[in-house]
Order: structure tokens, then C-alpha cells, then sequence
């Protein structure tokens, strides 16, 4: 609770334009996104997913953060798809996840949680659609 408290009042000093705003905006989103992990509150969700699609709009394809802002959105767009059941998020995580994978190459170290996740997605996929 403190934590997303502190970082509501860091992403006010950030406004836009400022920097360093993404980085406070996805510290938030994936607190959010653990806080409904834990307690399953679906606004937190909502806001973790809102959160990391405008964190995708200050990283462009260059940024170092654009791979795990692709990621941590993806594995957002994959909880809600479990619970709502609606394709288009698993579509979209999927459609995220791809290029999260150019960006996170053989050796690179965070490569196999984007494989995983895919594969998830993927397996996913499967079940809806054989």
C-alpha cells in the first residue's frame, strides 16, 4: 500500500514531458499488478494495464526499458485474458511478447521469462481454438 502511495505521488512529480516519468509509471504498473497477484482486486489490474500502455508511448523502439515494458504489459494482457476470458487480450499479449523476444535475444537474461510467458500464451491459444 505504501509503496503504490509514494509511487502515485512520484508520477505526480513526473508529469508529462518530464523525466524519468516511464520509470515511475512502471514501477506503479507492476506494483498494481502484484497488489491484485495478491488480493485479486480487478482495478488494480485495469490501472497496471492502462499504466503500461502509456509507458509503451515514452519508450520507443530504441529504449532500453522497451522489452520489459512490452513484457510486463503482455503478462497483464494474459491475467485479465484468464479471468475475462476475451481473445483480444491474448491476442494482444502474444502481438506484445514478439517483439519483446527480438528485443531480448539469445543470452540476453530475461529472454526465457518472455519464452515462458509466449508459450503460456500460446498453450492458451490452443485451448480456445485447437
Amino acid at each position: 500500500e505504501e509503496s503504490i502511495g509514494l509511487l502515485r505521488q512520484a508520477v505526480e512529480l513526473r508529469p508529462p514531458g518530464r523525466a524519468n516519468r516511464s520509470s515511475s509509471l512502471h514501477e506503479l504498473a507492476l506494483c498494481l499488478s502484484d497488489r491484485h497477484d495478491e488480493r485479486g482486486i480487478v482495478d488494480d489490474l485495469e490501472e497496471a494495464i492502462t499504466l503500461g500502455r502509456a509507458v509503451l508511448e515514452l519508450c520507443p523502439p530504441e529504449h532500453v526499458d522497451r522489452g520489459v515494458s512490452l513484457h510486463n504489459l503482455a503478462c497483464d494482457l494474459r491475467r485479465r485474458f484468464a479471468k475475462e476470458h476475451v481473445i483480444d487480450n491474448l491476442k494482444e499479449a502474444i502481438e506484445l511478447l514478439r517483439p519483446a523476444l527480438e528485443l531480448r535475444p539469445n543470452g540476453h537474461p530475461d529472454r526465457s521469462s518472455s519464452l515462458h510467458e509466449l508459450a503460456l500464451c500460446l498453450s492458451n491459444w490452443h485451448d480456445k481454438y485447437g
